[in-house]
């Protein structure tokens, strides 16, 4: 029987992503060296080699909307190959290890920019939360994993307690843009007051910012007076 080559998970359309790469390098992995996510190259700090992390669709310019209720709004990735593939699978592929990796890229690129995020006196991360029965199905909730590094990184407290989202609601890939703003609009709600001075809303790909805005007017109306928007990629 003829041997067949099962075609990769971050295939960009119908040419599988570096086989001979990973074939030639296969080898020599010790059993303990990290490899490339993408091209099983050895890394170094994290499972991505230098020159894959170069060639990312990084965020080079600022977005240009504003939201009323969001003072700034920071974001690292243009949601283009490989990350929109990535962030597949970590939310379909249940892959908490490649959600953490995204939190690392984004948490390198904040420290080592100029434009590191500001905040000042007391503040949280409020990673966008899922509504319960599809956080069970799931089994957990990507944007919290991928925001992790990133709370450690900068010493802000994840708050993953004081806002949940309602049950019933449409999930929103399934929407478009006018759909979408409707449905979410008063979907998350605050079960307590966040005793901060700042949130910092983190999500994990932003559209038409509907959700974005939703959890901005939830943690407002419960007397936050900063609100802040941290994303891993945005749609254009």
């Amino acid at each position: 029987m003829k041997a067949t080559i099962q075609p990769s998970t971050l295939d960009d359309g119908p040419k599988p992503y570096n086989w001979i790469k990973v074939a030639q390098n296969f080898p020599a992995w010790p059993a303990t060296q990290l490899r490339c996510v993408l091209c099983s190259e050895r890394a170094s700090a994290i499972a991505m080699c230098d020159g894959c992390q170069a060639d990312l669709p990084w965020r080079e310019r600022p977005w240009r909307k504003q939201f009323p209720g969001i003072e700034t709004l920071e974001i690292c990735f243009d949601f283009g190959y490989p990350i929109r593939q990535l962030l597949h699978r970590a939310k379909y592929g249940r892959d908490i290890a490649v959600a953490r990796l995204l939190g690392e890229l984004l948490a390198a690129r904040f420290r080592s920019t100029r434009e590191t995020p500001a905040r000042s006196g007391s503040v949280a991360l409020f990673p966008v939360p899922m509504a319960r029965r599809r956080l069970l199905f799931r089994g957990y909730n990507q944007a919290v994993e991928i925001a992790e590094p990133v709370s450690r990184l900068f010493s802000i407290p994840l708050d993953v307690v004081s806002v949940y989202k309602r049950r019933g609601l449409t999930p929103q890939s399934r929407l478009d843009a006018a759909d979408r703003q409707s449905n979410i609009r008063d979907a998350f709600v605050c079960r307590r007051v966040p005793q901060i001075d700042t949130a910092i809303v983190f999500d994990d790909v932003i559209t038409t910012g509907a959700t974005v805005q939703a959890m901005a007017r939830s943690l407002r109306g419960a007397g936050v007076g900063t609100v802040q928007v941290w994303a891993l990629a945005v749609v254009e």
